[in-house]
């Protein structure tokens, strides 16, 4: 029951934001109205044609042909009825789902990318694997499932109801004959249906129970595989130049045998289900004959043989109705396993905004133009400290280097000045409202046109064609002016030395106030990192550059160098030195 109660709240908590929030609700519950009247006409249909089982075998066993030709017009009748009202309902309910994904597919990317929980949902656990396939497909599939299960809910809720009333009153007419005795009473029909129904669902729960925690892991090392293949191909190069196929073939076979190895446990687990429903379902076809055979062959039953296929008939609905967890079970399964990952999504973007509010990094925003940081402590997310910092001050203009070795923090400092790092304790100030970019080693290329490459994270139409193509040509990819439309995969085509060209021309079109170098130009040589910070200095005379680099070489573009010292117990701590031109 716990578990029944806490599946009903994921669903309270994945469904109704839509239905109470999103700005075209109110179409949407119209057309549900509309698809709920096709539902019940449908139904309607359905009672209908449950009379005409009765008469349409009665006629060919009395012989009566205007009986016949009777029932066959009503048979036409109800059956358009039911095809148009279920043609017309699929199509209403795709539209819905369509309209329903479009809100929560945006709602989910807003909050992933909102406040950088996409780079700091990393951090709070297992759960929040493949955060793209949560939002892809996931989403889709469990409002594909939902719906489905919903309707199918309710529809089976509303046949029950009509058909339950046809089977009491058949109960009263009908006699159950066993041994040559009458066991009938009131209602046995459905007392016989329900326990067998129950039956089979206590069953098919024991073969099927472990079916969700295995479509969740499958969904998971489905999603790995996949992520992995990515990963072959966005760094297909480097994989080729060290010549890392027969390293890769490995590996991804690896993770594709997890694939295959929980495949083949669904595939037990679905035998064994498989096993258990058959057998019921086909039982289901006998059990009726079996029941009715005595009385009809002893005592007669009233309305004939067209009394057994009405009341097959009505019997078949309410045992199907009783039936739908037994029957739904394996897809029940992996709808329950797509909950369990969408509700993990939210619990751990929820972490991650928890994270931030808990984090003792204070960042304020003053009409100082320095950035300042009085005492700072940058802690691992395990809580061990990293690097310390005390009393430095970084002047509006002025250009800083930032030197230690590999693990030092340097890199994790830019997080914590960008609002990236949660983990720490102290005050960062700020200037307000002034213009940053942070050019990493390996700049973000996003596929599309090259002007959208360099105009990054502006769209191209914010700046000029000359304005665009005037920084290429200044940091020396002049070469790729004329294919400025051209769409690709530009981290593909460009060189390491060409990406880092990219990012600096990026951030000669931003004109930003405060511009951070991480590793920015280690793919170039030295002379064209020399020409290039010889560029940027005079360009931006009025930027403040900060830059983290290992290059002696580096040294005499910066006026002042703050040096990652080692402490005792293996952290470090910021010291502000003098670099040989200052």
């Amino acid at each position: 029951m716990k578990k029944i109660i806490r599946m009903a709240k994921q669903l309270w908590r994945l469904s109704i934001p839509y239905w109470t929030k999103a700005p075209d609700r109110r179409g949407t519950w119209g057309l549900l109205l509309i698809s709920i009247l096709m539902m019940l006409l449908s139904v309607g249909a359905m009672i209908r044609m449950n009379q005409w089982y009765l008469d349409w075998t009665n006629a060919y066993t009395l012989v009566d042909y205007p009986l016949w030709i009777q029932q066959l017009k009503v048979f036409a009748i109800f059956t358009f009825v039911m095809v148009f009202t279920g043609t017309l309902k699929g199509y209403i309910d795709g539209w819905i789902q369509i309209r329903w994904r479009k809100w929560m597919t945006s709602t989910y990317l807003k909050d992933w990318m909102s406040g950088y929980n996409y780079y700091r949902m990393q951090f709070t656990g297992s759960q929040t694997d493949n955060p793209d396939q949560r939002i892809s497909e996931d989403i889709n599939n469990f409002i594909l499932n939902t719906w489905m299960y919903t309707f199918q809910l309710l529809q089976q809720l509303v046949t029950l109801g009509t058909f339950l009333v046809i089977l009491w009153n058949l109960s009263r007419s009908i006699p159950l004959m066993i041994f040559g005795r009458d066991w009938s009473f009131p209602g046995y029909f459905i007392v016989i249906s329900l326990v067998w129904a129950v039956l089979g669902t206590f069953v098919v729960h024991y073969f099927g129970r472990q079916l969700i925690g295995l479509n969740y892991n499958q969904t998971r090392h489905e999603a790995d595989f996949r992520f992995s293949l990515v990963r072959v191909r966005e760094n297909s190069e480097q994989i080729a130049l060290l010549g890392g196929e027969k390293v890769e073939h490995r590996r991804l076979m690896g993770v594709f045998n997890n694939v295959v190895a929980n495949s083949f446990r669904i595939m037990m687990r679905n035998m064994k289900l498989g096993f258990a429903n058959q057998t019921f379902t086909s039982l289901d076809g006998v059990l009726i004959s079996l029941l009715l055979g005595p009385a009809y062959f002893t005592v007669g039953l009233p309305g004939g043989y067209g009394a057994i296929m009405q009341i097959s008939q009505a019997f078949a609905t309410v045992t199907g109705t009783f039936n739908f967890f037994k029957t739904m079970y394996a897809q029940l399964a992996a709808w329950k396993a797509v909950i369990n990952r969408l509700t993990g999504f939210l619990d751990s973007r929820e972490r991650s905004e928890a994270l931030l509010k808990e984090s003792r990094i204070v960042i304020k925003e003053e009409e100082a133009d320095q950035i300042t940081l009085p005492e700072l402590e940058i802690y691992l997310p395990s809580g061990q400290l990293m690097v310390a910092a005390k009393d430095i001050v970084i002047k509006p203009g002025e250009k800083v280097l930032i030197k230690g070795k590999t693990g030092a923090g340097k890199t994790t400092l830019f997080r914590v000045l960008s609002g990236l790092w949660p983990f720490g304790k102290g005050e960062v100030l700020i200037p307000a409202g002034k213009k940053v970019i942070v050019l990493p080693q390996k700049p973000y290329i996003p596929i599309g046109t090259l002007a959208e490459a360099v105009s990054y994270p502006e769209p191209p139409e914010k700046y000029t064609r000359e304005e665009i193509i005037q920084v290429l040509e200044d940091v020396g990819l002049g070469e790729f002016v004329n294919r400025l439309d051209v769409v690709a995969h530009w981290n593909m085509i460009l060189s390491g030395g060409e990406q880092q060209r990219l990012g600096i021309a990026r951030a000669m079109l931003y004109k930003p106030d405060y511009l951070f170098f991480d590793e920015a130009t280690a793919a170039m040589d030295e002379p064209s990192e020399e020409e290039l910070y010889n560029m940027l200095l005079e360009r931006m005379k009025d930027t403040t550059i900060v830059s983290i680099g290992h290059r002696s070489s580096l040294e005499k573009f910066h006026e002042r160098m703050i040096v990652a010292e080692p402490q005792p117990g293996g952290s470090y701590e910021f010291i502000d030195q003098k670099t040989q031109a200052g």
